[in-house]
């Protein structure tokens, strides 16, 4: 007599799937009572190191100035301040936001010394957009074929007007073969339309 062996199908996927794994909060530096360990490298609210306390008692010091004591270093004894903990956070947070745009990409517009008028405004609507938003924005004319470079020119030169009391990381346009570009910096609008070519000049020494 024959047997037949039935296989059942494997559902650890499907039931790893069901049941997704929470992803663990971030509740920020350990502050206070939430630091574990039994000394800890002190610097008081004045940058003063105070050296090596006992946990318990740098928190009371804190305390006493209706302050934390933050863990900033996780260093073996971890190293914390006596600061306040809401202020500290929020100083974090706005260096993380800043580093958050510089680090946005540089977003590129490409014209022709033929293009037609209703794409050059589309184009300069999402341009100053994107600059809005935090983003260098590169302007480049490029010209195909027989196209002159002195009607290229003319033709960047009329769409740059829309951008007139913007800044520009670049002094002056620059010419590169067959294409003409200049870049305009993330929230760079000028005080007065003078200053964008010296704003760039500075940038640039």
């Amino acid at each position: 007599m024959e047997f037949k062996r039935s296989f059942r199908p494997n559902n650890n996927n499907n039931r790893n799937n069901r049941y997704p794994v929470e992803k663990k909060k971030d509740f920020g530096p350990r502050r206070n009572e939430f630091i574990r360990v039994p000394k800890v490298m002190v610097i008081d609210d004045t940058g003063t190191n105070l050296g090596l306390m006992a946990t318990d008692e740098a928190i009371r010091l804190a305390q006493s100035k209706d302050l934390d004591l933050v863990e900033v270093g996780t260093t073996n004894p971890p190293v914390c301040k006596i600061i306040d903990y809401s202020k500290y956070v929020y100083e974090q947070n706005k260096k993380q936001r800043k580093s958050k745009n510089k680090a946005k990409e540089m977003k590129e517009f490409k014209f022709s010394p033929v293009i037609d008028v209703g794409d050059v405004e589309i184009r300069v609507r999402r341009g100053k957009e994107f600059i809005s938003k935090g983003h260098n924005v590169r302007l480049t004319m490029v010209r195909k074929g027989r196209q002159t470079h002195e009607q290229a020119l003319q033709v960047f030169k009329d769409i740059l007007t829309n951008f007139e009391g913007y800044s520009t990381i670049e002094p002056e346009k620059k010419v590169e073969g067959k294409t003409i570009f200049i870049t305009f910096k993330a929230n760079g609008k000028a005080k007065n339309p003078e200053n964008s070519n010296k704003e760039g000049q500075k940038d640039q020494s």
